[in-house]
């Protein structure tokens, strides 16, 4: 496995393991803050190749950028959200 892959497997297995656990109190609250805006705000790099990067139309690209995006899916599901905007900072 190369080294990038490797830094995949693990970050998608601190992924899983965080939506995997139980919830704490500031988790809830971070929920709470979700629910009631109906947006999410994913930081990220724009020089991280290539895990997080600016592609020729300015928009965030990467390995990160595809977990976020994974997570975003799941939480507006879990949630039962309708719409979930995202704000990248």
């Amino acid at each position: 496995m190369t080294m990038t892959g490797t830094r995949m497997t693990l970050a998608c297995s601190i992924a899983m393991l965080a939506l995997a656990r139980p919830a704490t109190g500031q988790e809830l609250n971070t929920l709470k803050n979700i629910n009631a805006t109906s947006t999410i705000t994913i930081g990220h790099r724009d020089v991280s190749m290539p895990f997080s990067y600016l592609d020729d139309k300015k928009q965030a690209v990467g390995y990160s950028i595809d977990l976020c995006l994974k997570i975003v899916d799941a939480i507006k599901t879990t949630q039962k959200l309708k719409q979930l905007t995202v704000k990248w900072l």
